[in-house]
């Protein structure tokens, strides 16, 4: 197990991974064009392929604060948009593709090929779009105990980032239904607890014998410690329409593991949600994915339950010091006025119900990335310093 020694990185630095989907501009079906897109561009690591051929991923670099990360993905985006443009696709993204109508094309991959053999039919589904953040972190025994402490955050998260209200072209009456597809395929879903790195790893070697992983990627779990590269993994949430949102959601993790980190070094106090028996755990799973914003969130083991807005609330106060400290006070802000300006699957919804067309809720969400990539470009022309 001498390739599963964890490889501590900056200590809370940051890494984002967005999956979006590739268009025709004119009909705003979904194009199978991640192979020409990577023969464009064959040695550019931040353009990466996925499991779909009509999805892409980017990658950041390695970065120390927010801004930074904003400032790197925006670049990288600006690019793929380019690269997209001269094949003849646009780029959006969300938790789902609002109105597919036909299986997926499976990446030609090894490693996605197995995926389809294993995952059967399901694979042809997989219609999917993430959010991923990465927190840099000293040790194993670090990225685990704050892995399980960040545990009953996840169904928050999932709640403010749910942004797939629709599957082939239905209502599905859910926030997130992303997280429901997703909890019906091996590997995803919830996180199993362990007491610390050597634990995990003796795990990971029992799974390996029993033919269940062969690579740390090969965890598709909500939450997973990424040993190559030192880092806890973020994985729960829906991809967001707009870099601006993806960035809200960076900061408000960012600092909850900050925060986190100095409770387990007894240098914070404060509100903190605490782990919950498994079937509470994945109850409250379900209660972000169908009612989002509106779900009411179980507290602790007897049930008592209180409005995720308001345990959202709750957390933001707590960690308002902690956010000032790293510089990303402002992304918190916006995040808490977001609460009730509405989440991507309200917007969507809006769009569904004044339209009746499910590519006016596409148009939509072309249009927001579009119009922030564009007005971010101006302002960043308009920062430069004349000579």
């Amino acid at each position: 197990m001498a390739d599963l020694a964890f490889q501590s990185s900056p200590e809370f630095s940051l890494g984002m991974e967005i999956e979006l989907q590739l268009l025709n501009p004119d009909t705003l079906k979904l194009v199978d064009g991640i192979l020409p897109l990577l023969a464009q561009a064959p040695e550019n690591p931040r353009i990466q392929p996925e499991f779909n051929q009509a999805m892409v991923e980017i990658a950041s670099q390695v970065c120390s604060n927010i801004p930074e990360l904003e400032a790197n993905i925006l670049a990288i985006l600006r690019d793929l948009k380019a690269r997209c443009q001269e094949l003849g696709m646009t780029i959006c993204t969300a938790g789902t593709y609002p109105c597919c109508d036909r299986f997926a094309s499976i990446t030609p991959i090894p490693r996605y090929l197995n995926q389809q053999r294993i995952s059967g039919y399901l694979a042809n589904l997989m219609m999917t779009c993430a959010l991923q953040i990465h927190v840099g972190m000293p040790s194993g025994d670090a990225a685990i105990e704050i892995m399980g402490r960040l545990k009953p955050y996840l169904p928050i998260l999932l709640a403010l980032s749910a942004s797939s209200p629709f599957w082939w072209g239905e209502d599905t009456s859910f926030a997130s239904y992303r997280q429901r597809f997703l909890s019906s395929l091996r590997n995803y879903g919830i996180v199993p607890s362990f007491q610390n790195w050597q634990d995990f790893r003796n795990f990971f070697a029992n799974a390996q014998s029993a033919g269940m992983f062969e690579i740390i990627r090969d965890i598709h779990w909500d939450l997973r410690p990424q040993p190559e590269l030192g880092t806890l993994e973020v994985r729960v949430m829906d991809a967001q329409p707009t870099i601006k949102e993806s960035m809200m959601l960076a900061a408000f993790i960012h600092s909850l593991i900050v925060d986190l980190h100095d409770h387990c070094q007894g240098k914070q106090t404060g509100f903190l949600l605490t782990p919950l028996p498994w079937l509470l755990e994945k109850e409250n799973y379900f209660r972000a994915s169908r009612w989002g914003l509106d779900a009411n969130y179980i507290e602790d083991e007897r049930g008592n339950s209180r409005p995720i807005k308001h345990i959202v609330k709750d957390i933001l106060n707590s960690l308002a010091e902690t956010a000032d400290t790293l510089g990303n006070s402002s992304y918190l802000h916006q995040l808490e006025t977001r609460l009730d300006q509405g989440a991507s699957y309200i917007r969507q919804r809006r769009v569904w119900e004044s339209t009746g067309s499910m590519k006016a809720v596409v148009t939509s969400l072309v249009n927001e990335l579009a119009d922030e990539l564009a007005t971010t470009r101006r302002q960043a022309t308009v920062s430069i310093p004349q000579i």
